[in-house]
C-alpha cells in the first residue's frame, strides 16, 4: 500500500485500503503513525478517510511547523509543536474535487476542481 512520510518529523500516513460509502464516492482508508505508534483514533474519532486523488498531495509546510492531512470534507492541519488539530473549512464531498495542495511560507493552498482555498498559517483562517 501507499504511504506518505514527513520530511521533518517521524510521521507517516499509511493508506491501508479503500472504501466506497456510496456509488462512485471513493475514499482512501488510512492510518496516522507518529513516532512508530498508530495515533489515528487519537486524532480522528471515527477513523481516517482521505480524499482519493493524492498524486499532488504535500504533507509538510515549508518550515515543518504543520502537517496537512487531506481528510474528506476539507482536511486537517496538525501543528507539530503542540499536536493541536486544526479543522479546515468544510468542502462538501471533497474527494470528488480535491486535486492537491501546496504551501507557501504563510499559506496552505488547497486545489479543487472548482476553486483554490487559501488558508493562512499565521492566523489560522481561510482567506477570500
Amino acid at each position: 500500500m501507499q504511504s506518505f512520510k514527513s520530511q521533518f518529523h517521524n510521521v507517516e500516513l499509511k493508506i491501508t485500503g479503500y472504501d466506497e460509502p456510496n456509488n462512485g464516492r471513493m475514499l482512501n482508508v488510512a492510518e496516522l503513525w507518529m513516532d512508530g505508534v498508530n495515533q489515528t483514533l487519537n486524532f480522528f474519532k471515527h477513523g481516517l478517510y482521505l480524499d482519493f486523488e493524492l498524486k499532488n498531495y504535500i504533507m509538510d509546510s515549508l518550515d515543518g511547523k504543520f502537517i496537512f492531512i487531506p481528510e474528506e470534507g476539507g482536511g486537517v492541519l496538525i501543528e507539530m509543536n503542540n499536536l493541536k488539530k486544526i479543522k479546515l473549512p468544510y468542502k462538501g464531498i471533497s474527494t470528488v474535487t480535491f486535486r492537491g495542495n501546496s504551501f507557501t511560507d504563510s499559506m496552505l493552498l488547497l486545489n479543487h476542481t472548482d476553486q483554490v482555498i487559501q488558508f493562512d498559517l499565521v492566523d489560522l483562517k481561510e482567506r477570500p
